[in-house]
């Protein structure tokens, strides 16, 4: 599967200036992951990975369960994949890859496209929840090149009593069917909160709803205008009800058909990738939500090829 290219920038990309956390609730693997199980190893081992890890932090603590985490060549430091520590106040516990940041806030660490990293693994179990998933550029260890990578963060237990966020991530990981579930749900949740003052977040790089190709669309389901395509945005206010895709399929009467009767489904299509020509074989999961009176298709997709 085709991935963006890397990018190459300086270390200080990561904007120290203090941005707000996205708004839009995590939703915990335990939600879409349930509906859509994965579908990679690659993403089942990282789940295993994040749990035992959690397990040895509830068995020997932060320290000692560092020590263990930071061993090149053990089962929780191989290649690119590491495993990290933070306390529920945003404070470095355990980097192997960036050992600098250890003992230190990084509740300012952000991403190039200012994505705030740790605010979100925080939001992620925040509020009851135990467990969750984030996507957001990294530089690979070693390197000073930035990557697309998807982290899994889950609470633990220590001996003292207190809980840890305890997580590990991929690089250019294959995506899976229920990371573009969650992102639609959390779009959909900060629609019916906030209504259209929603819209700018879904389209900002820095919300948290762009990554890999993936990017959220809202279409008005009665006039087919679309109202937010964060990849295009040449679309937005035009209706493109009978738009029809490179094989004749008409994309949004599919997408009303499919929720006729459901409140969500998905649609296969071909779409091109934002930057990119020709249309490459797409999947988009849609749902509904009503917004004063009005129903609306709010959705995203990915590439399978």
């Amino acid at each position: 599967m085709k991935r963006p290219s890397p990018r190459t920038l300086p270390a200080l990309v990561f904007a120290l200036a203090a941005l707000p956390a996205a708004t839009a609730p995590a939703l915990a693997a335990g939600g879409a992951a349930e509906r859509y199980p994965p579908e990679h190893q690659a993403t089942r081992d990282l789940i295993a990975l994040v749990a035992d890890a959690g397990a040895l932090v509830t068995e020997k603590g932060s320290k000692e369960a560092c020590l263990e985490f930071s061993r090149e060549g053990s089962r929780w430091r191989q290649g690119e994949r590491y495993v990290f520590l933070v306390d529920l106040e945003g404070n470095a516990l355990c980097h192997p890859a960036k050992p600098t940041l250890e003992g230190r806030s990084v509740l300012d660490l952000h991403d190039p496209h200012g994505n705030p990293i740790v605010a979100n693994f925080l939001r992620d179990v925040a509020g009851g929840r135990q467990e969750g998933w984030e996507h957001y550029l990294w530089p690979v260890p070693g390197q000073n090149t930035f990557y697309w990578k998807t982290s899994y963060v889950r609470r633990a237990g220590t001996p003292d009593g207190r809980e840890v966020v305890v997580g590990s991530g991929d690089y250019q990981m294959k995506t899976e069917r229920f990371f573009i579930v969650d992102k639609v749900d959390q779009a959909a949740e900060l629609i019916e909160k906030q209504g259209e003052a929603a819209f700018p977040e879904l389209r900002s790089k820095s919300g948290g709803f762009r990554f890999y190709d993936s990017y959220v669309f809202v279409m008005d389901a009665a006039s087919g205008v679309h109202l937010v395509n964060a990849a295009f945005p040449e679309n937005e206010g035009k209706n493109l009800l009978d738009l029809q895709d490179a094989n004749g399929k008409v994309i949004g009467r599919e997408m009303l058909a499919v929720l006729a009767d459901h409140d969500s489904g998905w649609v296969d299509y071909m779409w091109p990738r934002p930057g990119d020509q020709p249309a490459s074989q797409k999947s988009s999961y849609v749902r509904k939500v009503t917004l004063g009176g009005k129903t609306l298709v709010v959705g995203a997709g990915y590439y399978l090829d």
